[in-house]
């Protein structure tokens, strides 16, 4: 097998239906599986599966994992040679899943890809991003940018390669990560604590640290409904940053009395005026960990 696709679903049953639509129009010259773990859906997601996709190899988790461990539980079941993990808010403009085969192929270094995402109005969205490092989440929570041009700069690139260039960077999204494999099963795979956000940066992290790279590559070209698959604003909010927080804690090995928890707690006074009740739980959680 060359590729496994695989979806994570939660009550997105019209998105991952269009999804999947996509991939079986447009992948072609590939040997692929589809994988779609689904977290617990209550809309008729698994039964659309069933009905509309019967080939689908699909995972009732009964539960919602989020979505490193439902990711996990498709990775541990696939042979193939890569691994193709795709937002079920995802729609194929074309071929992709080849076009990343195909670098894979003859970039034996590259360890993971991926490619421009649009919206819906063939806008260029957040396709790439920087690993953060403890240097600029401090010059940031204190206002410091104007003194460090280069971290300025990196806060100002929003991903989106407009400019559409083939180049190497920190780290794909999580929408579209196309990933080798063998790379997976040397590193580990997503790590269980992180539920929403920030654990593909984590895992990507732990690559770059072997020594791999990860491509951006502008001829794959992917439609990304951002967000249309995470409604609930503030759960939302209260999530991401405590992954953000979980992400520094482990790839800098943040000690329980790391004078680091007070910077995080800084960054987010502004928002403890707006949702005081929210900024409390992250904090307290900052504090515990």
């Amino acid at each position: 097998m060359d590729v496994s696709i695989i979806l994570v679903n939660y009550n997105t049953k019209d998105l991952t239906r269009n999804c999947l639509k996509s991939i079986y129009e447009k992948v072609s010259g590939l040997e692929f599986e589809v994988w779609v773990t689904d977290n617990g859906s209550i809309d008729g997601s698994c039964e659309m599966i069933k009905n509309e996709f019967p080939q689908v190899n699909l995972i009732e988790a009964g539960e919602n994992l989020g979505f490193g461990r439902a990711n996990n539980l498709a990775i541990q079941q696939s042979n193939a040679k890569y691994v193709l993990l795709l937002n079920t808010d995802t729609v194929l403009i074309n071929n992709a899943p080849k076009i990343f085969f195909d670098f894979m192929e003859q970039n034996p270094k590259a360890a993971v890809c991926g490619g421009n995402l649009y919206n819906e109005n063939n806008k260029h969205v957040h396709s790439y991003g920087h690993l953060p490092t403890l240097k600029e989440k401090c010059i940031r929570t204190f206002q410091l940018t104007a003194f460090y041009p280069r971290i300025k700069q990196k806060i100002r690139d929003k991903g989106n390669n407009e400019n559409n260039e083939f180049k190497q960077v920190d780290q794909i999204i999580g929408a579209d990560m196309f990933v080798r494999k063998s790379v997976l099963d040397e590193v580990g795979y997503f790590d269980p604590e992180f539920f929403l956000y920030f654990e593909e940066s984590e895992l990507q992290f732990r690559i770059k640290q072997e020594g791999w790279h990860a491509y951006i590559l502008p001829d794959a070209e992917i439609y990304h409904f951002e967000g249309k698959s995470t409604k609930k604003k503030k759960a939302k909010t209260e999530a991401k940053l405590k992954s953000e927080y979980l992400f520094y804690k482990k790839c800098y090995k943040l000690k329980k009395l790391s004078p680091y928890k007070l910077v995080f707690m800084l960054s987010h006074i502004v928002r403890l005026f707006v949702t005081p009740l929210l900024i409390l739980k992250v904090w307290l959680y900052i504090i515990k960990s």
